[in-house]
């Protein structure tokens, strides 16, 4: 699953969220987690953004109402 490319070397995975195939570049800190456990769930960088959005709208509905 590593390739490289342009002189730099990539990991190809397929995203558990949207199943995409996405590639993460060396050198950034998705390679290095992907690089220590290669059979764990990834994700991109969309579903990513958009995970971490929906979790603080979640965080903030829930200081607002005062519910848990």
């Amino acid at each position: 699953m590593q390739e490289q490319i342009d002189g730099f070397f990539c990991f190809h995975s397929t995203c558990y969220s949207c199943r995409r195939m996405f590639y993460v570049m060396e050198g950034t800190q998705a390679y290095d987690r992907m690089k220590r456990n290669i059979n764990a769930l990834h994700c991109c960088e969309d579903c990513k953004n958009r995970i971490e959005l929906e979790a603080r709208l979640q965080l903030g509905r829930r200081l607002l109402t005062g519910r848990d």
